[in-house]
């Protein structure tokens, strides 16, 4: 049984850990743009990124990935060793600026012909763009062997996960992320 077919995940912050945001409210759509699984090696200027340890006046939880959000994952470089052979082979790291933290947001690499939009569930914009995906199908010989990557089909593409990324993520006691099952082989 290969690894897709054990399915493919979203990440989801988890309540009451630790959050990360940019400082300047137009990095939010900097980062929308620009972590879109295009390589940006030659070209990324660091986000000034601000890491939120409380909230409402409690201390947040510690995370290995301080949540942005699904579409843009942003790690401790110490907590990478783990799993950075397999993320390097699926894309690139960033640098990020931010005070006193050593953080870097994860770039994903896209597959052309992932999914099946035919078989999905898709809400789309009256130009035809996909604005939702309520149910995804994807093709599974066009992910074979990828553990982390986007869709090019969506403006700003939450991040996919294979079942091995989540299991070597828990095996390791990564703290921070929970996963949700989007899709299931049928074979």
């Amino acid at each position: 049984m290969s690894d897709t077919s054990k399915g493919i995940y979203m990440p989801l912050g988890m309540e009451g850990f630790e959050l990360c945001h940019p400082i300047h409210e137009e990095d939010f759509e900097k980062i929308n743009l620009e972590i879109n699984g295009k390589s940006k090696a030659n070209g990324w200027d660091p986000v000034s990124m601000e890491l939120i340890q409380k909230e409402n006046g409690k201390p947040l939880y510690f995370s290995d990935s301080p949540w942005l959000g699904a579409n843009a994952m942003i790690f401790r470089e110490k907590s990478l060793p783990s799993i950075r052979e397999m993320m390097t082979r699926c894309g690139e790291f960033l640098p990020l600026e931010c005070q006193g933290q050593n953080l870097v947001i994860y770039n994903p690499g896209q597959v052309d012909g992932a999914l099946d939009e035919a078989e999905s569930s898709i809400l789309r914009f009256s130009d035809g763009g996909i604005m939702l995906i309520r149910e995804y199908k994807f093709f599974e010989k066009n992910i074979e062997g990828v553990d982390i990557f986007k869709i090019p089909s969506m403006r700003v593409s939450p991040t996919f996960l294979s079942h091995r990324f989540v299991a070597e993520w828990n095996k390791n006691g990564l703290k921070g992320l929970e996963f949700k099952q989007v899709w299931r082989s049928p074979v």
